[in-house]
Parts: structure tokens; sequence; C-alpha cells
């Protein structure tokens, strides 16, 4: 990690997390958009596996961009379908 200030934010943040005072899912929020904004965080080659690294220390699920094919997934569906089942007239 190149950025003296992101080393910095995290630090901090990292405490906060401890601290139960910042959740770990809203840190890594703020690390990206420190990284969006920051011309050294952008150039650093290193960055997203050290990313990858923190991930794990601080347990927070990685997400995927949700497609189409995952949104339709998401879609509301009906776990059962009931079926209309005629009785028989006859009964053993």
């Amino acid at each position: 990690m190149q950025c003296e200030r992101l080393k910095n934010l995290i630090r901090d943040w990292y405490q906060e997390v401890r601290n139960f005072t910042l959740s770990p899912i809203k840190m890594m929020e703020l690390i990206n958009k420190h990284i969006k904004a920051c011309e050294i965080c952008q150039k650093d080659e290193d960055l997203p596996l050290e990313l990858d690294q923190l991930r794990e220390i601080i347990r927070v699920p990685y997400t995927l961009p949700l497609t189409e094919e995952t949104k339709s997934e998401l879609e509301e569906e009906y776990l059962y379908e009931e079926e209309i089942v005629e009785e028989s007239e006859e009964e053993y």
C-alpha cells in the first residue's frame, strides 16, 4: 500500500470497527470512496490484493455486482405451488 493517507484512515477505521462504532461494510465503502478520489491509490497495482486480505481480516462478505440474470433470480418466486388435486370418488 503506497498511500500513507489510506494507511492512516484504515488504521483509524479499523479501531472503530473493533469498538463496534463502524460496520465493516461501511469501512470498505469509505475505503473505496477514498480510492476513487486518490491518484496514488489508483496507480497502486498491489492495492486490490491488499484489500482482499483486509476483507478477510474484518470479515466483510464480498458482494458481486448484480447482473440481469441475478436480478431476475431475486425476483419474487412462489416456493410452493398449490396443486388442486381432485379427490377420487372411490375410497379404499
